[in-house]
């Protein structure tokens, strides 16, 4: 058995900046939650988990606050078009019958460590879905992290099990822990070892382990001198920054791996919801239908078993889910919307050779590769010269 866990805040923080000025009709902003759903069905289709949920942090100090008060400090604070959106998405996932998991005093991640904890010791798998790779501690045989990385408007993921994480770093998983507690973490204001930098932190671990082997030898060990007087120096700093980089897997939750399992969604409150939202391409991918209008059936997203794709299945680029069609077809949509976001690939030798178009009511893709030279041509042309209003690209 195979239970999926969702970093809720690091994705929707993603899906956020991803997928950018979406509203409904009354001006909701919308794009956050369109774009965690978007990562959500794409999450699925990979990995089809027997059992699903979703952590997220709750807005108050947790205990490493209280151990150290400049913890995180520095941070921007939540956009304010996003700050309104996390409600909507835990509405819309209590919908969906997705379990969401939060706990004062605690960080997400130190759910996700707790749930992880929880299934290897049921003997269940355990796939943790986050864009922070300060979860990358947490991988065991029974526990692997799924990174999401958004580059150039495309979602991409990248998945860790013991032997990947060696092959990337040179080390076990759980010395991640001992990395940041030498170099630090300046998005956590976490200090590590002054003047102590990734690579060295990273050859040291390699050479040496952990912190506490380097710091029991350290008179002993073959190192520049100048390292070690920094690393003397920042003896104290070195262990708080450990302490606070460890992910905690007691958190104290009433889990069970069992009381997870996917579960079909209210409909009904899931199709006003998403009429509300404006979600009209959602409706008709996952076959909502008024109460009176149901048939009860099985919904796509939430039908385990064996991966297969689906009509507007999850591709990998910016609009997860769009369908191709022709460079006239789009164009003529487009200009009928009243805004788009334009999503292309900015690494490509032509990045405008396939431009993915999300708005309110469609998703859909056109290519080069698809369509004639003239034909592609006279749509970009059209496409960013004319009258099509283009929220973000």
């Amino acid at each position: 058995m195979k239970l999926m866990v969702l970093d809720g805040n690091s994705l929707v923080n993603r899906a956020f900046y991803g997928v950018r000025h979406l509203s409904a009709r009354d001006g909701t902003p919308t794009n956050a939650v369109y774009g965690f759903l978007m990562i959500l069905s794409r999450l699925l289709d990979e990995s089809r988990p027997d059992a699903l949920c979703v952590c997220f942090d709750v807005h108050a100090p947790t205990f490493r606050h209280e151990k150290y008060a400049e913890y995180k400090a520095g941070r921007r604070p939540m956009p304010d078009e996003l700050r309104p959106q996390i409600p909507l998405l835990k509405e819309v996932l209590a919908a969906m019958n997705v379990p969401a998991y939060e706990l004062a005093g605690w960080e997400a991640d130190d759910l996700l460590g707790t749930i992880g904890a929880k299934c290897a010791a049921a003997g269940w798998e355990c796939e943790i879905d986050t864009g922070d790779r300060d979860s990358l501690q947490l991988v065991s045989e029974l526990v692997h992290v799924k990174l999401v990385v958004s580059r150039g408007g495309k979602t991409e993921t990248k998945e860790f099990s013991p032997e990947s994480f060696y092959e990337a770093y040179g080390f076990a998983p759980a010395n991640i822990v001992d990395l940041k507690a030498l170099m630090g973490d300046a998005s956590d204001n976490i200090k590590g070892v002054p003047g102590v930098g990734e690579k060295t932190a990273g050859e040291l671990i390699r050479r040496f382990g952990t912190i506490a082997a380097i710091y029991e030898k350290l008179d002993a060990l073959d190192i520049a001198p100048s390292l070690k007087k920094k690393l003397e120096a920042g003896r104290k700093s070195a262990f708080d920054s450990f302490d606070l980089a460890t992910i905690r897997t007691d958190a104290p939750i009433d889990f069970a791996p069992e009381n997870n399992l996917r579960r079909e969604p209210d409909v009904p409150a899931l199709y006003r919801l998403f009429k509300r939202l404006d979600f009209s391409k959602l409706i008709e991918k996952w076959k909502l239908a008024p109460a009176d209008e149901s048939d009860g059936g099985s919904l796509p997203l939430f039908s385990a078993g064996t991966p297969e794709k689906t009509a507007g299945a999850p591709t990998g680029g910016g609009a997860e889910n769009a369908a191709r069609v022709a460079p006239a077809e789009l164009l003529s949509r487009c200009e009928a919307a009243e805004r788009v976001s334009v999503f292309f690939d900015a690494r490509a030798e032509n990045p405008f050779s396939e431009i993915s178009v999300v708005a309110g009511t469609f998703e859909a893709t056109v290519s080069s590769a698809n369509s004639s030279a003239e034909e592609y041509r006279a749509f970009l042309e059209k496409f960013f010269g004319g009258n099509v209003r283009k929220a973000a690209h």
